[in-house]
């Protein structure tokens, strides 16, 4: 018994600590991102983002309009309600800009997307950060496409 009380000590004290709600979301968020990036250079095509702190949704550039991305893949999203989300583009006129939620019966005529992923793997810059409760993860997007999230500590 002993031994046993010993290893699972060793192995529950070496054991990562689990990934908190902010963590997972935007691990979560960072694989959409790849994926547009990548439906972006695989098809040739322009694609938006339009994002929230509520919620977010892809486009792609057709003919002039902006036309929502028909891909199950590329669905619309929402951020579930106890994780915060704040960001961070670089043009600064865009964020001084009042935020204005996801309309479901809006339709793609009034679609304005903030982050862009372009056919050559260039994105635009941004800095997406996820809060829940005291767990904070930040996901960053340089615009070569690199695309990395952090784990802020809690202490």
């Amino acid at each position: 018994m002993l031994i046993i009380a010993l290893t699972a000590s060793v192995v529950a004290l070496n054991a990562p600590p689990p990934a908190g709600r902010a963590g997972v979301e935007a691990d979560r968020f960072a694989a959409r991102i790849s994926l547009a990036s990548e439906h972006a250079v695989m098809t040739g095509a322009l694609i938006g983002l339009e994002l929230t702190p509520a919620a977010y949704r892809f486009f792609r550039y057709d003919r002039g309009d902006w036309k929502p991305v028909d891909s199950g893949r590329l669905r619309d999203g929402v951020f579930p309600a106890d994780v915060a989300i704040a960001f961070e583009l670089p043009d600064a006129p865009r964020r001084n800009e009042p935020l204005q939620e996801i309309d479901e019966d809006d339709d793609a005529s009034n679609a304005a997307p903030n982050i862009f992923f372009s056919p050559t793997g260039e994105t635009t810059s941004a800095m997406v950060d996820f809060q829940a409760r005291r767990a904070r993860a930040s996901l960053l997007l340089d615009g070569t496409g690199g695309l990395k999230v952090v784990r802020h500590d809690d202490r």
